[in-house]
């Protein structure tokens, strides 16, 4: 799995206006960071993830997106583990 979540944050990370990503467990340790993306904020990515899932659970695995002036901060959770990946603002 290791492997393959490196590798998963790699692509991701290549993608034009990707300015970090974090990839953390259900228990919001952080399993993996690049870029702008702090190790501290695991906890509070993975606790946002779940609680989204609780206001809409229709939907398991709702998307949340964070807008301010300096990008916007988009949080997945699926199975146990959730994606945070970070995007510059367009220019």
């Amino acid at each position: 799995m290791e492997k393959t979540l490196e590798k998963s944050m790699e692509e991701t990370f290549r993608v034009p206006g990707v300015a970090g990503v974090l990839c953390a467990d259900e228990h919001g340790l952080c399993l993996s960071s690049k870029g702008i993306a702090k190790k501290e904020t695991a906890g509070q990515l993975a606790s946002l993830a779940r609680q989204a899932q609780q206001l809409h659970p229709v939907n398991p695995s709702p998307v949340i997106a964070i807008e301010a002036d300096g990008g916007t901060v988009l949080i997945k959770s699926e199975s146990d583990i959730t994606m945070a990946v970070y995007k510059s603002p367009m220019s």
